[in-house]
C-alpha cells in the first residue's frame, strides 16, 4: 500500500490566531504507520462491495450495522467526485435510518507509543431527499470492552431541515472527564458549514500518556485552505485522570434517524511515535509528513 503527495499546489493560508495555525497543504502522516491504506487493495465496484471481511474489517459485535462498502470513484454509488490526492477507490457507507447504521471497524494495538498521528480524507453526501436528520457520521478510535469512546471525530448537519451543509466538530473530553455534548466543539471556521460532496483531509495528534489531543487539522483537498487547532484543555476519555482504557479499535461510522446520511474515506493513515509539541511553523509541521 502507499500514500500519494499532493500535486495540486494548494497554497498557504494566512489566518492565525494565538491557538490557530497555518501550514501548507500536507497529505499524508509520517512513515512507521501502523496502519495505512489508500483503499487500493480493497475489492471494490461503482455500486459498492462490502468491506466486511476485507483488510481486517468487520461489523462491531452487539450493533445493529449494515456495511461500509468499497468504491471505485468512477461511477460511484455515492455520486462523490474524484479525490485530487485519491486513486481509483475509496470505502464510504450510507444509514439505512435508525436504529440501523452504517460501520466498519479495526482493530489494532496503540500500546507501543504514547504518541499517534490518526489522518483521513472525508467525504459527505445526503442520498435522501428533503429534511434529513443528524448525525451523518464520524470517525471513533474505541474499546468496546467496556463501550468507551476515547473520542469522536463527528459530521452533523448545520440544519437538518436544509442539509446542504455540515459541520466537522470534535467530541472530546473536558478536565474532569465530561464528554462534550452533540454536536462537539469547533476547533475554528473551517471545520464549519463543509460542502457536500466535496474532499477534505483531516489529521488529529493524540498524547496517551497525558490523556490529551495535541493538535488537530484539515484541509480543503479541492479548493485550498488549510487549519491547525492547538487545544490546551482537550482531553481523552477520561480525562485529567487518564483513561480507564487504552483504545484498541477504530470506527467508521454512518447514518441518521432518516435514510440517506452517507460519508466516505480515503488515504487513511494511522502512525505511532511523532513528537507530541506544539506545531510553531511549517518547519515543524512538515516533519510530521512525508
Amino acid at each position: 500500500m502507499k500514500m500519494r503527495m499532493l500535486s495540486n499546489g494548494l497554497g498557504l493560508t494566512t489566518i492565525c490566531t494565538a491557538m490557530v495555525l497555518c501550514a501548507a497543504l500536507v497529505a499524508a502522516p509520517a512513515v512507521n504507520a501502523n496502519y495505512v491504506s489508500d483503499c487500493e487493495d480493497l475489492n471494490a465496484a461503482p455500486e459498492g462491495v462490502v468491506l466486511t471481511g476485507q483488510d481486517g474489517y468487520y461489523l462491531p459485535p452487539g450493533t445493529d450495522s449494515t456495511d461500509f462498502l468499497a468504491y471505485t470513484y468512477l461511477d460511484n454509488g455515492l455520486g462523490l467526485p474524484q479525490n485530487p490526492t485519491g486513486g481509483d477507490q475509496f470505502i464510504g457507507g450510507t444509514g439505512p435510518a435508525s436504529p440501523t447504521f452504517a460501520r466498519a471497524q479495526q482493530d489494532m494495538s496503540f500500546a507501543d507509543s504514547a504518541t499517534w498521528m490518526l489522518a483521513y480524507d472525508f467525504a459527505a453526501a445526503y442520498l435522501g431527499s428533503g429534511a434529513s436528520a443528524n448525525n451523518i457520521g464520524s470517525f471513533s478510535l474505541r474499546n468496546d470492552d467496556t463501550a468507551v469512546s476515547h473520542y469522536i471525530h463527528l459530521m452533523s448537519w448545520v440544519d437538518p431541515e436544509d442539509p446542504t451543509s455540515y459541520n466537522a466538530f470534535y467530541m472530546a473530553y473536558d478536565v474532569g472527564g465530561t464528554q462534550f455534548a452533540q454536536p462537539g466543539m469547533s476547533p475554528g471556521f473551517m471545520w464549519e458549514g463543509l460542502q457536500l460532496d466535496h474532499w477534505y483531509r483531516a489529521w488529529i495528534l493524540l498524547d496517551l500518556e497525558s490523556n490529551m489531543i495535541i493538535e488537530v487539522g484539515i484541509a480543503d483537498l479541492q479548493n485550498g485552505g488549510q487549519e491547525i487547532f492547538l487545544p490546551a484543555d482537550w482531553y481523552l476519555e477520561g480525562g485529567g485522570a487518564g483513561g480507564s482504557v487504552p483504545p484498541v479499535s477504530f470506527r467508521f461510522f454512518a447514518g441518521g434517524t432518516v435514510a440517506g446520511n452517507s460519508v466516505a474515506f480515503d488515504n487513511i493513515a494511522i502512525d505511532s511515535g511523532p513528537v507530541a509539541t506544539e506545531s510553531k511553523t511549517w518547519s515543524d509541521v512538515k516533519a510530521l509528513y512525508r
